[in-house]
């Protein structure tokens, strides 16, 4: 047995804040500053939060039309780019560029791969039946007090934790973390409480023929053909349909999604998993492979905290500029509040998000990093809008044939059942989630054992290893420097 000695995530002492910024991993709440800026600039420039999903949608069509003559897709969407996806990925893939290091060197084992391409097929068909991702409804709606987006988070919460049950009796729990970086992985190899089954230094994944067909796949169907004709032709969004000054409105949201996302880890899916780890012992999770840095990061919240953040901000903004009479609030649900298909979407998106490792907007920035589950979760995504596409009508009169409800947010639902303003509520919302970004925080602070300016200052690995180095299990070895 090796002597138990003291291990330094990421020892940054005496590096200028700059350096620290470009060149290390951030912490959650961080992250979710660049998603709640990237809401606010979209919706001040649109009066409306962003949309990706259709966006995707139209870029397949693109492809379907130019390569193929097939309408499979494109019989729903016009044929189209989205500036914004496009700027997301590129976003992420800064980040790989300034920590140099991409994420290719992960290696999944076929089981996962497996899962992250179902998880693409079962998501994108949830985003049609309940009309959005949960980015839409999650980092959208949510902010936008829409009482169907709150019926997508909690219908899909205990499929999410489903997900989660079956990733870990597949034996696949070791690759369910925020964020690889080599540097973290090599210094706790041989640590049983923290397994890295995604590191293998003789994998090169430029011998892998799947990534090369992948890395095809991704750069002619979400680059290189509706970017070319995004910019030389006439299909939805090109530049000689809306000119450049409306594609830099469209990129520099995508940018700082990307960004921020790529920096932290953060998802909708870890975000709102994160309070049932209070429900859940630790030994849970070891017994099913999870790493211990997981159970950590979960039961400090620190994923919410990210959520949280984006949220208020977003939140606030819409607030103010709705009492000031400048916007309007965003409808996340279609003409009625809530129709079935946001009852029935909801499990898919979770389950889909958790398979994939990743939401929609967080598997794009996992797409700039180079991950695999994110490469084999894309042609899962265009599978998953077919049954859709194909059968539309049959399915519309299902899911969105009648509405359940006449109102759109929980304000205008409280103010004429309750009684009061629509504006009151609308504040005493603000104030509802301004308390549960406060309480992730204390969370981390009572659970973790920190203070705030180490919640602030370090990021999510420098405080779950070294929280887990500072409280280890009881029974369990500490944790070790591998030899050699």
């Amino acid at each position: 047995m090796s002597q138990a000695t003291t291990v330094s995530v990421d020892d940054v002492g005496g590096e200028s804040l700059t350096r620290r910024l470009f060149r290390h991993q951030w912490p959650f709440w961080l992250g979710g500053v660049l998603v709640g800026l990237a809401e606010i600039i979209f919706y001040y420039h649109t009066d409306m939060f962003i949309v990706v999903t259709t966006g995707l949608a139209q870029m397949f069509a693109v492809s379907e039309e130019h390569l193929f003559g097939i309408d499979w897709v494109s019989r729903v969407y016009e044929p189209g780019v989205h500036w914004t996806i496009l700027a997301a990925v590129l976003g992420a893939r800064l980040v790989a560029i300034n920590e140099r290091e991409s994420r290719g060197w992960v290696r999944y084992e076929w089981k996962m791969l497996l899962l992250a391409f179902i998880g693409g097929l079962f998501f994108s068909f949830g985003t049609r039946l309940a009309a959005g991702c949960t980015t839409h409804h999650f980092i959208g709606g949510i902010p936008s007090m829409s009482i169907a987006s709150w019926v997508v988070l909690l219908s899909g919460i205990p499929f999410a934790f489903i997900a989660f049950l079956i990733a870990m009796k597949m034996g696949l729990g070791g690759y369910f973390k925020h964020q690889e970086t080599r540097e973290t992985v090599r210094s706790h190899l041989g640590n049983p409480l923290n397994p890295q089954p995604g590191y293998d230094p003789k994998y090169n994944p430029w011998l892998s023929p799947m990534r090369w067909a992948l890395n095809a796949f991704l750069i002619i169907t979400i680059f290189a053909l509706p970017a070319y004709y995004g910019v030389t032709g006439w299909i939805s969004g090109a530049v000689n349909h809306i000119g450049w000054a409306e594609v830099i409105w469209m990129a520099v949201p995508g940018l700082l999604l990307g960004y921020g996302i790529a920096k932290t880890g953060f998802g909708t899916e870890c975000s709102v998993m994160a309070p049932e780890a209070t429900f859940t012992k630790e030994e849970f999770y070891r017994k099913g492979g999870v790493p211990q840095c997981t159970y950590y990061m979960f039961r400090g919240m620190l994923p919410l905290q990210g959520f949280m953040v984006a949220i208020v901000m977003f939140n606030l903004f819409i607030l103010a500029w709705w009492l000031l009479g400048y916007g309007t609030i965003p409808n996340a649900a279609g003409n009625a509040g809530l129709y079935w298909g946001h009852i029935l979407g909801g499990p898919l998106l979770a389950m889909g998000a958790v398979f994939m490792i990743g939401c929609e907007v967080r598997t794009y920035a996992r797409l700039g990093l180079g991950y695999s589950t994110a490469l084999v979760a894309l042609p899962g995504f265009y599978i998953g809008y077919l049954p859709y596409t194909l059968f539309k009508q049959e399915i519309d009169a299902v899911v969105f044939g009648e509405g359940l409800t006449d109102f759109l947010t929980i304000p205008e639902w409280a103010a004429y059942t309750l009684g009061g303003s629509e504006a009151i509520w609308a504040v005493a919302y603000s104030l509802a989630m301004i308390g549960l970004l406060v309480m992730s925080f204390q969370a981390a602070r009572s659970f973790l054992g920190l203070k705030l300016r180490e919640i602030l200052y370090r990021n999510t690995d420098e405080i779950v290893y070294q929280t887990a180095r500072d409280r280890p299990r009881a029974g369990a070895e500490p944790m070790v420097e591998p030899v050699g």
